[in-house]
């Protein structure tokens, strides 16, 4: 429980790496095409290495496949060095109401309404908002090559300060103060005088710093928020609503034809709408996922029915 952070952040940790290496391979390659395909090349591992993911065992339970979720947790507590006994496993108790519902198990509620939608926002913000410095480094006064490098150097750390914050102050705290900090970072640009090039570049790189942090507090939010069945739709849900910022991005900073400060303005404002938005948040750090819609309204307490089916030590509501 207290290593659910670190899922969502390690990968972004490389994410990171990339973003560093990528602004010293685009200055040694110049040719736009070759340095594409190379940057195209490793997602082809990601063919071989799909079908080696296991299932989650808490997804296999919710569909009522008990052996192949036995399997799973088997193989989890060998990898981990805790053997588990017959008579635990047989006391896994499976949801014999397989949830065909879908995402509307969301909708059915107006508080997980709420959160959804707080959530998807405030992740689009997010990448709005980091696209829109991006694709507009270049204006900023510094090479683009030391914008790129910075850009990455400085995600590290982001990230590391993540997964380590996570567990001390928890996801709520965090998920309100990096979205004001990044939106006011980002709009505080419009206060410096033309010529500043290094304090234009300080603010877009400190606002980058913690909307990237942003960005890992909105996947674990969305993982620890809602229930087993529709856990992984919610976040694919709202990863979506992230890469549409990015993609209207470009269409935002478009509008600096007609003045300078809109593109900023908008994504800056979204992101501390966004912020604001976190006060009617849960707290979700060291409760139990939930596993069905009503748990999710509980913020993580266990159902009556699951407490008294369900062993406290159960693997299906520790895994």
């Amino acid at each position: 429980m207290s290593k659910r952070s670190w899922g969502a952040c390690v990968s972004q940790l490389f994410s990171a790496i990339g973003e560093c290496v990528l602004a010293g391979m685009i200055y040694g390659i110049r040719n736009w095409r070759l340095a594409q395909l190379i940057t195209a090349v490793p997602l082809a591992v990601l063919m071989i290495y799909i079908w080696f993911i296991p299932e989650s065992a808490r997804w296999l339970l919710s569909r009522g496949r008990k052996e192949e979720a036995k399997q799973l947790i088997v193989k989890a507590a060998a990898i981990n060095k805790h053997p588990v006994s017959e008579s635990l496993l047989d006391k896994i108790e499976v949801n014999n109401t397989v949830n065909n519902e879908g995402i509307k198990i969301i909708f059915r509620s107006s508080l997980l309404t709420r959160y959804f939608f707080i959530i998807i926002l405030s992740w689009f913000s997010v990448n709005l908002s980091i696209y829109s410095l991006y694709l507009d480094m270049e204006s900023f006064g510094l090479s683009i090559f030391v914008t790129q490098l910075l850009y990455g150097v400085f995600e590290v750390p982001s990230v590391l300060l993540s997964m380590w914050l996570l567990n001390i102050f928890g996801r709520k705290i965090l998920f309100i103060a990096t979205l004001l900090i990044g939106g006011v970072s980002s709009i505080l640009i419009l206060a410096v005088p033309d010529g500043y090039a290094i304090a234009v570049t300080s603010l877009a790189v400190a606002s980058r710093f913690f909307l990237i942090w942003a960005g890992s507090i909105c996947m674990v939010f969305m993982q620890e928020l809602f229930p087993t069945s529709v856990r992984q739709t919610a976040t694919a849900l709202g990863s979506i609503s992230a890469r549409l910022g990015g993609l209207l991005a470009p269409l935002l900073n478009l509008l600096a034809t007609y003045h300078w400060v809109i593109p900023i303005t908008v994504f800056s404002c979204l992101t501390l709408i966004g912020g604001f938005l976190g006060f009617l948040l849960p707290e979700t750090k060291r409760k139990e996922l939930p596993e069905t819609a009503e748990e999710a309204e509980l913020n993580g307490q266990v159902s009556p029915t699951r407490r008294t089916t369900t062993s406290p030590h159960s693997y299906s509501t520790k895994m």
